[in-house]
């Protein structure tokens, strides 16, 4: 399972990284911090999962999700964020979000759901 994280800190991204890397079956294969050049890199090379936060360098995860939605609309996208009031929420899987989770707590929900993507062969 491929994956791509999109997310303005680079202490998320190496946390993320670390955790998919225990993981087996799911590979990063692109971090990005501002919207542009994610949204580029994923047309060009759509992975099978995007971990999304909303607020990026220069944008919005927005901009990147529905970026996807219409390019890609079987590319998973899992919001993971610290906005996770519910108008994100709503916002976010009201676009074409897969799953919303909040940083603060939902870790180990956002690693349920990849094992469970993984486990039930629906991205490769």
């Amino acid at each position: 399972m491929s994956i791509v994280i999109v997310d303005d800190s680079a202490v998320v991204r190496n946390m993320l990284r670390d955790m998919l890397a225990k993981v087996a079956g799911a590979e990063v294969v692109g971090e990005f911090e501002s919207p542009a050049p994610a949204i580029e890199s994923i047309r060009n090379n759509p992975p099978d999962v995007i971990l999304l936060d909303m607020q990026l360098v220069n944008g919005s995860g927005l901009e990147v999700l529905r970026a996807v939605r219409a390019a890609h609309p079987s590319v998973k996208v899992l919001v993971f964020t610290n906005f996770a009031e519910d108008v994100y929420r709503k916002r976010c899987l009201e676009a074409g979000a897969y799953a919303f989770y909040d940083k603060k707590s939902d870790l180990n929900a956002l690693r349920q759901t990849l094992h469970g993507l993984l486990s039930a062969g629906r991205v490769n």
